[in-house]
């Protein structure tokens, strides 16, 4: 099973209003500082792995321990076995949603917990959910899990008259005498089997004394493992029974036949008892161990009717054969893998972790998972194996394993994977809240539907935003805000007149994404408009030198087709267009958008006065007419006397500074 939603509410960033959103097999969770990422991180850890040390009075927003902490999460793609188990709590789509609740109790019974001291605070945690059982009426119907029913219940029903509908359940008996418990039970499930659907049933909420599920939830619910950005590998490192090497080498102990595993422990213990023998005896041939059993009884001080003896144990294989494991790194090198450096040991981690996932590791259950929570996997890593990195845990997520990290860095996402993103924001005012947003391959099908009347299916969409993407437009979903631009010739010389003007993108925390071709804006504006990052949009209106009209055939088409594109930015932009087949707008410099009537090159450069010289002067410098080098070239030689930038920098650089989301495009 798989975390398909998760909520939390009065959980540190978390208000009382909570956050809700859904989870992929992947997800990123990508947003500015201390708006809650790594808080989701640490409610799952306490989910799976609830500890009173992981529990302090600031876990709870705004210190308010008044309220509970309440963490649910909604689990689906259950196997068939996971499904048998759960039947009874699982809603009609099949999925299971379990919510903990974390609480502030007072120690003292005198008091309050309002006014209890600090060290008079305890915490209980607890976990609730949902179970559909019979009615009252129909409670002889009940079939709980590895338990029978007491013989007085027995009895009792069996005084009854247990009918479901029609059909007399006690027709499934040998004998009109009362049954044992066991009969009882294997006649239950016949009825369960064939008719089930005739037994009226109700819908209980309660904790786990109530649903009766706490060693259910214990034994079947995925292992998670959380890596902060910040540890200690040595803890990870170490044989502990939660570790992921602690399991490792409990399952290698536990495959080894039981054969060996007795002559092993014959031959050792004979070895260990001779040995003692020769060690035991002292100088004047008294027996060590027999000088101290003596002291021990007499120092009681009275007879308790029980003689006390120390007693080396038989020794056991584990402790033998797999002393305390340690793991070790060769790179010219040869020494632990703490002594390496950070992004090694946070490698081996992710190594250990797959592994540990590799074999079933004597679980009673094979068929359980892992969810793995990564806290910033890029740290300590370079470029090239940050995409490898991202690439591991693309394919972790692929199986039956979940995945779920937050990061800073645009090389673990993908524009086309947005629906892996979860982007947290805080809202504005003296009590900022913190805010999910996502956005769904399913929601944008339906736009391109209700736009264009037709319908893509998801792995069009994989297919077209993978043909125009790179590392560099990622880069979008960390700003503040986004310029969207045609191609290289405007990335080259727009930052130049920015910074000229006093206006430097990466400071005001602006990205300028180069969408390839201004037909590949559209899909750009769409994906990061609904994660709420503001965009402002440059593009070329591409206006032919003649009359639109005068064109024919191919060329005709083409104008046709770029009037159209015009239309679509448009829209998008919530601007009015015109019917008129062919749509080319004047130069404008809006609210979010700057539109060319024809291109860049002409309003900026081919109006200079000495284009052709400084054209002539970039030739010779690059060797070759390279548009986006002589755009760079132009617009440097420009920036050196700002006064002689054309007007229309400083109108954008004003429209940027005053760029706020307005509304989603897709609603």
């Amino acid at each position: 099973m798989k975390i398909k939603s998760a909520s939390f509410k009065n959980f540190k960033t978390f208000s009382e209003a909570g956050i809700f959103f859904s989870l992929n097999d992947l997800t990123a969770l990508i947003g500015e500082n201390s708006v809650g990422k790594s808080n989701v991180l640490e409610g799952i850890d306490l989910f799976f792995n609830f500890s009173k040390s992981k529990i302090f009075i600031n876990s709870f927003h705004h210190d308010n321990y008044l309220r509970p902490i309440v963490i649910e999460l909604t689990f689906h793609k259950l196997t068939d076995g996971e499904s048998r188990i759960f039947k009874s709590h699982l809603d009609e789509m099949g999925n299971l949603t379990v919510t903990q609740y974390i609480e502030c109790v007072c120690t003292n019974d005198e008091k309050p917990l309002a006014e209890a001291n600090m060290d008079e605070i305890d915490f209980i945690e607890s976990k609730h959910g949902t179970k559909l059982q019979p009615t009252t009426e129909y409670d002889w119907t009940v079939l709980q899990d590895d338990k029978l029913p007491t013989k007085a219940n027995v009895k009792a029903w069996w005084k009854k008259e247990l009918k479901v509908g029609d059909f007399d359940f006690k027709t499934l008996f040998n004998s009109k005498d009362e049954p044992t418990q066991e009969v009882y039970v294997e006649k239950l499930r016949l009825l369960w089997n064939e008719y089930s659907g005739n037994i009226p049933q109700e819908q209980i909420t309660g904790d786990e004394k109530m649903l009766g599920w706490k060693s259910k939830l214990k034994a079947n619910l995925p292992k998670y493992f959380y890596i902060p950005a910040i540890k200690n590998v040595a803890d990870d490192l170490k044989n502990t029974k939660s570790s992921a090497l602690g399991e490792l080498i409990n399952w290698i102990s536990s495959s080894v036949s039981k054969e060996i595993k007795n002559e092993f422990k014959v031959k050792s213990t004979e070895l260990v008892g001779d040995l003692l023998k020769k060690i035991d005896i002292d100088d004047d041939g008294n027996s060590k161990i027999g000088m101290i059993n003596k002291a021990l009884n007499e120092n009681v001080g009275f007879d308790i009717g029980c003689s006390l003896e120390l007693k080396f144990g038989s020794p056991e294989m584990d402790d033998l054969i797999f002393p305390e494991p340690k793991v070790y790194g060769n790179d010219g090198y040869y020494s632990e893998i703490t002594e390496k450096g950070h992004g090694i040991q946070r490698l081996a981690l992710f190594s250990l972790l797959r592994t540990y996932n590799t074999f079933d590791f004597g679980k009673k259950n094979a068929e359980k998972n892992i969810i793995i929570g990564i806290e910033e996997p890029e740290i300590y890593l370079h470029p090239p194996l940050k995409r490898s990195t991202y690439s591991l845990l693309q394919r972790i997520s692929r199986g039956d394993d979940q995945v779920i990290y937050c990061t800073h860095d645009s090389l673990f996402l993908s524009v086309e994977f947005f629906d892996e993103i979860r982007m947290f924001r805080k809202s504005d005012g003296n009590n900022p809240e913190t805010k999910v947003y996502e956005f769904s391959v399913s929601q944008l099908v339906e736009f391109y539907k209700k736009l264009y009347g037709k319908t893509i299916d998801e792995k069009s969409i994989r297919h077209r935003f993978y043909h125009i993407i790179d590392e560099s437009k990622n880069e979008g979903f960390f700003a503040k805000k986004v310029v969207l631009i045609e191609g290289d010739t405007e990335k080259y010389a727009l930052p130049n007149y920015f910074k000229a003007k006093g206006f430097n993108l990466d400071v005001n925390r602006v990205a300028i994404i180069s969408a390839g071709s201004v037909d590949n804006i559209s899909y750009l504006l769409l994906i990061f408009n609904e994660f709420r990052v503001p965009c402002y949009v440059i593009f070329d209106g591409d206006k032919p030198k003649d009359e639109p009209s005068t064109y024919t055939d191919s060329s005709r088409d083409d104008l046709i087709n770029k009037s159209i594109r015009n239309k679509e930015l448009f829209q998008l932009l919530n601007k009015p267009v015109t019917n008129e087949q062919f749509f080319f707008p004047a130069t404008s410099v809006d609210q979010n958008f700057t539109v060319w009537e024809r291109n860049f090159e002409d309003e900026f450069h081919r109006s200079l006065v000495n284009y052709n010289q400084l054209k002539s002067e970039a030739k010779k410098l690059y060797g070759n007419d390279s548009k986006p080098l002589t755009a760079r070239y132009i617009s440097e030689k420009i920036s050196n006397d700002p006064a002689k930038i054309d007007a229309k920098i400083d109108s954008m650089i004003n429209k940027l500074k005053e760029l706020k989301w307005n509304k989603s495009i897709v609603e």
